[in-house]
């Protein structure tokens, strides 16, 4: 299936832009362009999620490491106006509880300007 991806980087946040399906046969690709794009994780990543149109276990699988990577540094991820059919998928895994989700691109860097960055000791993520 096919995966399309572009970031740039704003004054608050690094936006990666999804296009396509994500699933099993190209996870790998989406983490190593997270790790590449957005090599600093202490900064806020805004994933755009407003052209993602399947996304399966696997690629929440993906959505939950950007957000495991992004509090071990004490920053935030973001997902961006994501189709109904992901937003429905999160909330069917509950994970729709856990990560930030907005409707458009703007709310969710309006988002990551306005989350106060956690000090790295107030984590309490195991060593």
């Amino acid at each position: 299936m096919t995966l399309m991806l572009a970031s740039r980087c704003t004054d608050s946040a690094t936006v990666i832009s999804a296009a396509g399906e994500l699933d099993a046969t190209n996870t790998a690709e989406l983490t190593l362009y997270i790790a590449a794009e957005h090599p600093d994780a202490a900064r806020p990543l805004v994933l755009d999620l407003a052209t993602l149109t399947f996304i399966d276990s696997s690629g929440l699988r993906i959505l939950m490491d950007a957000h495991q990577r992004s509090r071990r540094h004490g920053s935030s991820l973001h997902l961006a106006a994501p189709h109904e059919r992901v937003i429905r998928l999160l909330e069917l895994t509950g994970l729709d509880q856990l990560l930030s989700t907005h409707p458009t691109l703007e709310q969710a860097l309006a988002a990551a300007r306005h989350t106060p960055r956690m000090p790295m000791t107030a984590l309490n993520l195991p060593t």
